[in-house]
């Protein structure tokens, strides 16, 4: 089976910055943990309140499905799955890795982070230190969910602290929070608008994101290809997300799970179907090098 090695670890080392920005994620995820259960959170409602267990299940969700997408290969072509020669220059160009010699699948591109052919490549994200392709496009969806609501949700305590702290003289309001929730020392303070400002930004960052890859999904056609002036086949939108997420609508939609066998068949029929094309073609070519080297023979004979 050609999925074989998609079973295998993955980890792209050779980009700097992607692996500087994988960590500062996962550093800015745990930033905005401890500061909304130190000083948000857990003074005015609890740490182990339904709210604070709820945040605490979203961000560890978060931080899985990055580093799931993180460590999970995007849907390489294998480097033994060389392109038979001699082919036609047209069909070199469209079907065949001019880097690698590998096949390339429809949606397939050479990542030069990666060092790879990725099936339904979209586009390498330093974010998440890989290619959001065949294999990804799924956890990266969840990556930029997770993380847009964590952010909604610390923007909305944050400035539900500020309202009710304005409102503290009033006494209904006495019994909601310790003293100390609206006395905020400096380093309360400062770590508060922090958090708030990383809030807004990833709010804009994942919300931008998650628009273009509903726009990719929708039209069936990744980045890459549309920067090309390529086009997918157009289907309903609901058999794109069956593709992206490789199962009928369920609750594991939301859950970083590994990718199904669906999926997985999918991935080997789309390399097979590019690699028996591609055998055809090389056959035909060389039969019409035949007719043409026999006709040369003749008018030579002829001469």
């Amino acid at each position: 089976r050609l999925d074989q090695e998609l079973r295998g670890s993955w980890w792209v080392t050779g980009d700097c910055c992607g692996l500087f920005c994988a960590f500062i994620t996962n550093m800015l995820h745990f930033f905005a943990f401890y500061v909304q259960m130190k000083f948000v959170i857990g003074p005015w409602l609890g740490v182990l309140s339904y709210t604070g267990i709820a945040y605490s299940f979203v961000m560890m969700m978060a931080i899985i499905s990055h580093n799931v997408c993180r460590f999970t290969n995007p849907g390489t072509v294998p480097l033994s799955l060389q392109a038979p020669q001699p082919l036609d220059d047209r069909t070199q160009r469209e079907y065949v890795c001019k880097r690698s010699g590998v096949i390339k699948p429809p949606t397939a591109h050479w990542c030069s982070e990666a060092q790879r052919v990725v099936v339904k490549m979209d586009h390498y994200c330093p974010w998440v230190n890989n290619v959001v392709g065949m294999f990804t496009q799924k956890y990266f969806l969840l990556f930029l969910f997770y993380t847009f609501l964590c952010c909604v949700f610390s923007l909305i305590t944050l400035a539900s602290r500020a309202w009710l702290c304005s409102r503290r003289k009033l006494p209904e309001q006495r019994h909601l929070f310790s003293p100390s929730f609206c006395k905020p020392d400096p380093m309360d303070v400062v770590l508060s608008v922090v958090n708030f400002v990383e809030a807004i930004l990833f709010v804009l960052f994942t919300g931008c994101m998650g628009t273009d890859q509903y726009e990719a999904i929708s039209k069936n056609t990744p980045y890459i290809d549309r920067l090309q002036g390529k086009r997918g086949k157009i289907r309903p939108i609901m058999e794109n997300l069956i593709d992206v997420f490789g199962e009928p609508l369920s609750f594991r939609w939301l859950l970083p799970l590994q990718p199904s066998e669906f999926a997985r068949d999918q991935f080997s029929q789309m390399c097979y179907d590019t690699y028996d094309h591609l055998v055809k073609s090389s056959l035909e070519h060389r039969r019409g090098q035949g007719v043409e080297a026999e006709d040369e023979i003749d008018d030579n004979e002829n001469l």
